[in-house]
């Protein structure tokens, strides 16, 4: 297998790889991530973006820049260029709607390469509708949607067999789901974790100006700050506040994210207030770069109480992991597949309602009577997270700083050792790797015409409108009284709407004279004298006559 088989074009559209904007997203931080690991550690000798606009282009290949040595080699490939995609061989798409691209790959036959994708959040209408796209868009076995967790997996299965039967039960006949569903987990580059320069200065900076002396606590919890669709507050609020009164060291919580309104920021503020009283309740902007980079090492412990459905696998416990801080998280999807309980922090007692309880939630969120954002807060207000048992995990963490010590270094080596994109990005590859040999192995397919049958060619689609249609042996001839130059016509508003899709002007020229000096002849006379492709010619004169450059001859 060549370097090629071990590669991929990345789509590319700047907000799912860039963490510089004002909302900053889970997805982005783990697009940056996995894009600076992959230009890194993936020992490709070129990069390709599969993107619609050149400034896309260019703004890929300065973030490629920007992680490497030396200046990478990238290409460019769009969907008017899509062939070249079998140089790369695979599509890596980090999200998992990747219908589209399998229609547009039928284009060029479904063995010109592989498609890839990757899931983050799985709970809403147009993610359960692109599982559903598994089943009947033109997927193959050389075709793969990465997981993130177990808990993803599960959920993708389940709404895989829920649509299987009811295809089925509709049409009759076994449905084929040839998509591969590996478990891949999320990853970080670790050492952006470790202490960097100036971290020490900036940490006794801060617990300086916050009054927090060095024998108080520090608890940190990084995220955006959205009780509907992250992580609600009041768990972690009626946690702290028992802890605080069970101890007599000072307690100070540190919440580093961003809010989306002013209404939610005094939602976060004044529950504080209220609910954990007796706790020093620092915000920070996390979208600051020197926050994002420091505050990590100025805190003592990590929590992450997610509650949400919106929740998938969780990167924040991993960079804390990687930070060397020990982590209080909740017992819930993919949490509990990279925070090990007792060894590198301590997962947190949930509870859900039982299958059958939620069916009107989902009515609501499908008939639009519920926003995204609501139907989503709903179920996590019918969430509990054991506040009683979380209070006693912050305790024994409080109270103990060599479990603190033991667990945050045994947290760091887990990071290291599972996440680190040094060694996930070789799994990717692999992946690539096994689907290229399936794809190479598969028998050449014909390709059936139409190749998208819902977004047919209008020419065929509509083929009944005219009085008649125009083929290779339809007759033409010039129209003798135009004098003005095609230019004319093909450079004004009233006939430049296809401009982009016609010869230079030199060119069509050239037509109107070989027709000129020919007289009536046949649109195959023309394509053949041109070497031009006849559908082409055809759609050109099509143009001509309706420039009334020519006139069609009635059959």
């Amino acid at each position: 297998m060549t370097k090629q088989n071990r590669n991929a074009a990345i789509f590319y559209e700047q907000d799912g790889f860039k963490t510089d904007g004002q909302r900053l997203l889970g997805r982005q931080s783990a697009g940056e991530s996995f894009l600076k690991g992959f230009s890194r550690f993936s020992g490709v000798d070129r990069f390709f973006c599969y993107t619609n606009h050149p400034l896309k282009f260019k703004g890929f290949t300065e973030q490629i820049a920007g992680w490497t040595e030396d200046e990478p080699e990238t290409r460019w490939i769009n969907p008017l260029t899509v062939g070249r995609m079998k140089e790369p061989g695979c599509l890596f798409y980090s999200g998992p709607s990747l219908g589209n691209f399998a229609w547009q790959r039928r284009h060029i036959g479904s063995r010109s390469f592989s498609l890839c994708g990757l899931t983050h959040t799985i709970s809403s209408l147009e993610v359960m509708e692109a599982f559903g796209d598994l089943a009947i868009a033109p997927f193959e076995e050389w075709d793969a949607l990465i997981c993130t967790s177990k808990s993803v997996r599960d959920t993708v299965d389940h709404v895989l067999a829920s649509w299987s039967d009811y295809l089925e039960q509709r049409n009759g006949g076994k449905v084929k789901l040839p998509v591969k569903l590996p478990i891949i987990p999320l990853g970080i580059n670790c050492e952006d974790f470790q202490v960097p320069a100036g971290s020490k200065v900036w940490a006794k900076k801060f617990r300086e100006e916050q009054g927090i002396s060095e024998t108080d606590i520090v608890i940190l919890y990084v995220g955006r700050f959205a009780a509907h669709a992250k992580a609600h507050p009041l768990p972690m609020y009626q946690a702290l506040e028992k802890a605080a009164a069970r101890t007599k060291k000072k307690l100070h919580l540190v919440q580093a994210g961003w809010f989306a309104s002013d209404a939610i920021e005094d939602q976060f503020k004044s529950g504080a207030r209220k609910f954990c009283p007796s706790v020093h309740c620092i915000f920070l902007d996390g979208r600051r770069q020197d926050v994002r980079k420091h505050i990590w090492h100025a805190a003592d412990i990590f929590t992450s109480l997610s509650d949400n459905i919106q929740e998938t696998f969780g990167i924040t416990p991993v960079e804390a992991m990687a930070a060397g801080l020990p982590v209080v998280a909740t017992d819930w999807d993919g949490y509990r597949e990279t925070v090990r309980d007792g060894q590198d922090g301590i997962l947190v007692r949930t509870t859900f309602p039982a299958p059958g309880c939620g069916g009107d939630l989902a009515y609501r969120y499908q008939v639009g009577v519920d926003s995204y954002d609501r139907f989503v807060g709903q179920v996590g207000l019918f969430t509990n997270v054991d506040t009683e048992a979380c209070a006693e995990a912050y305790l024994a963490l409080i109270e103990d700083e060599a479990l603190r010590r033991k667990m945050g270094d045994s947290g760091r080596e887990r990071a290291q050792n599972n996440f680190d994109w040094k060694v996930l990005v070789p799994r990717y590859q692999d992946l690539w790797q096994e689907l290229a040999e399936k794809r190479t192995a598969a028998e050449q397919e014909d390709i059936v015409l139409p190749a998208t049958p819902l977004v047919d060619d209008p020419f065929s689609l509509f083929k009944h409108y005219p009085t008649e249609r125009m083929t290779l042996k339809t007759r033409i001839v010039l129209v003798d009284m135009n004098t003005k130059p095609v230019s004319d016509y093909a450079n004004d508003p009233l006939g430049n709407g296809a401009r982009h899709l016609m010869p230079d002007d030199d060119r069509m020229e050239a037509i109107l004279q070989y027709l000129k000096d020919t007289g009536e002849c046949a649109i195959s006379d023309i394509a053949q004298a041109f070497d031009a492709s006849p559908a082409r010619m055809i759609r050109l004169m099509g143009w001509y006559a309706k420039m009334d450059l020519i006139r069609i001859l009635p059959t």
